[in-house]
């Protein structure tokens, strides 16, 4: 019986986050991280304003330095906010675009917790859109615990202004997967039988909504890959799951497009899909989805990232229909990690994964820059040789 889809068995993101947590025990990634104790505090809120505190921490998109060369480095948008984190050099800083401030989420112990963060320990984090707002998740773990032992970690939400929501302490490594809405997966990373295990949380309480664990030996155990709503998930069996345990009349492989539709890709067809009632509004038999668990459209430009005979195309959102074919060869780009967004997409050179190959979402032509980019829905981002980031729009690039 074939399987219910060609694709990765993970998300792009969850398998970078992956990567990252294997990398932590190499000893050349034990440099200092920003994480605080409430002795360290300067400001009530749970942020650095930097207004007395440690030097160096910056207050504004002007004092930004980011080393994008960092392969560690993680960059995540929520409409105007980016996060961007790394376990090798740089503290986790929450950017607003709009207003060009810039903050470092300070994690508060829950009472009764024995842990105390302190300025070395190992810091991540991203952001999850809710109906409320986005809402900052920050991970963060003793950089020198046995990893491979689960080691306890604290987990918070914050406003993206710097209130924290929540905090939960947790085992297994830092680093969970925060792409999705209204939730994001908390999953073990520790070698034995709970290799699997996952925790389904709620943005905006903190609370867990579902858990559970993949293991071979049981056949009703499902792992979910993509966060689809709260309590709606994509299983890596292709199955779409209203947590916990009822199963939704829908099959595929997903890619994001936004709180109320998905991108589905079964052996048949991709069909664009109506997350309220399944209706499907179109579907196309010869495309195949080049995201897979992460954002696969650009809403403004109105247009989906998809594969036709082996080509990138992009299909018109409303319709389905080919508005372009990109004339870049498949084998020149490396699509594990594209940012789609604001009118660009932006994919990674296949020889050389610190060039980026940028597309204009409107015509598929190619874009030239010499600047690093972060995209988003609403944040176009270039980040200059010295590491300083500005807002542009796609027409800069023309």
């Amino acid at each position: 019986m074939p399987a219910p889809y060609d694709v990765p068995c993970r998300s792009t993101r969850s398998t970078r986050s992956r990567r990252r947590a294997a990398l932590l025990a190499a000893p050349l990634l034990l440099l200092p991280m920003v994480a605080c104790s409430d002795n360290d505090r300067d400001d009530p809120d749970g942020i650095d304003t930097g207004g007395g505190g440690r030097e160096g921490v910056p207050t504004s998109m002007a004092d930004l330095r980011w080393n994008v060369d960092d392969s560690l480095a993680d960059t995540d948008v929520c409409g105007t906010w980016v996060v961007r984190s790394s376990v090798g050099e740089e503290p986790l800083h929450v950017l607003d675009v709009a207003t060009e401030r810039v903050l470092v989420p300070q994690v508060t112990a829950p009472p009764g917790s024995e842990l105390a963060p302190a300025q070395d320990w190992l810091t991540s984090g991203g952001c999850v859109p809710t109906e409320d707002g986005p809402v900052v998740v920050v991970e963060t773990q003793e950089r020198y615990a046995d990893l491979d032992a689960a080691p306890p970690k604290l987990v918070a939400g914050f406003t993206p202004t710097g209130e924290q929501l929540w905090v939960r302490e947790t085992d297994g490594r830092a680093f969970g997967d925060y792409t999705g809405q209204g939730a994001f997966l908390l999953e073990a990373l520790t070698k034995g039988e709970d290799l699997d295990a996952w925790t389904l949380v709620d943005a905006r309480s903190g609370e867990t909504v579902a858990a559970g664990a993949d293991r071979p030996a049981d056949v009703e155990a499902q792992q979910p890959m993509t966060v689809l709503g709260r309590d709606l998930v994509s299983t890596i069996e292709g199955e779409v799951l209203r947590l916990p345990g009822h199963r939704v009349e829908l099959t595929g492989a997903p890619g994001l497009v936004d709180a109320e539709r998905v991108l589905l890709r079964t052996v048949e067809a991709m069909e664009l899909v109506r997350l309220r009632d399944g209706e499907v509004l179109w579907r196309r038999p010869d495309a195949h989805p080049v995201v897979i668990g992460g954002d696969a459209a650009d809403v403004s430009a109105g247009i989906v990232l998809a594969s036709v005979d082996g080509s990138f195309v992009g299909l018109d959102l409303a319709t389905g229909e080919t508005r372009w074919t990109s004339p870049v060869p498949r084998e020149e780009v490396n699509a594990v990690q594209p940012q789609i967004g604001a009118g660009v997409v932006v994919l990674l050179h296949s020889e050389d994964l610190d060039e980026q190959v940028v597309l204009s979402a409107r015509t598929g032509e190619v874009l030239d820059t010499d600047e690093h980019l972060v995209a988003g829905a609403d944040v176009l981002l270039a980040v200059d040789e010295d590491g300083r980031p500005r807002s542009i729009a796609a027409d800069d690039l023309d």
